[in-house]
């Protein structure tokens, strides 16, 4: 049985992966999903390493490392540090030297002059102010793009997980290494409209990741809980 210690993405709140602890933990296998100080508005990334750290077993020996989206930054760090550790990125930015997550998202910083709401407008309204430092997740704007079916429960979902996020670490460059060897799966979410497919494959790529396929947006935690169950498990044996 594995321990998979997931690394959650920017605005999430241990509860998005609420969906995929049923079909992992009735298997047998042990769930952690990290707390990161991302409603800390200086919160840095050496910061969301150390989450990271301390809730490491010692016993390393069963653990998978799971990096979502702006989790893939974090992950990629735990990564280096733990070299036989499994890593399995889902839908996840892989950092290039040099880069923020915001450099690979928008192409380059949008808060670079020192402008929040300049930077904020940016986006195009998918986020908010949440106060100086901290934005948030446009629910309504983001739930406006998905099908009327799906809004209502994409809604209450997503009030109920998502919380304001610090800008200081989507603007921080990496300036480490990456891992580009041992076990390591991308899984690549072929409807996403936030990491786009191609993007995706470029960057599992770049550190040698294997990749597998999922059809669905960005958030296949909530879609398909128990295929992305099925690859987490089944990739990493």
């Amino acid at each position: 049985m594995s321990t998979f210690v997931i690394v959650p993405g920017a605005w999430d709140t241990p509860a998005v992966m609420e969906p995929l602890l049923e079909p992992l933990e009735s298997g047998g296998h042990t769930v952690i999903v990290v707390d990161l100080p991302c409603g800390r508005a200086d919160a840095s990334l050496d910061e969301y390493a150390n989450a990271v750290r301390s809730v490491l077993p010692d016993d390393l020996g069963d653990v998978v490392l799971v990096g979502y989206s702006f989790g893939g930054f974090t992950a990629s760090r735990i990564a280096v540090e733990h070299p036989d550790v499994p890593v399995v990125y889902i839908a996840a930015w892989i950092p290039r030297p040099g880069t923020s997550v915001l450099d690979l998202f928008a192409g380059s910083d949008p808060f670079d002059h020192g402008d929040e709401a300049a930077g904020m407008a940016a986006f195009g309204g998918l986020i908010v102010s949440a106060g100086p430092g901290l934005c948030a997740l446009n629910i309504e704007a983001y739930v406006a793009g998905m099908d009327p079916s799906v809004q209502d429960d994409a809604r209450v979902y997503l009030k109920r997980t998502q919380r304001p996020q610090g800008i200081a670490a989507l603007r921080e460059k990496w300036r480490g290494d990456l891992r580009t060897s041992g076990r390591q799966v991308y899984v690549l979410t072929t409807a996403d409209t936030l990491v786009p497919p191609d993007a995706q494959r470029a960057m599992a790529a770049s550190v040698g990741a294997s990749v597998v396929e999922i059809d669905t947006d960005h958030g296949p935690f909530r879609h398909q809980p128990a295929r992305l169950a099925e690859l987490l498990i089944t990739t990493t044996r």
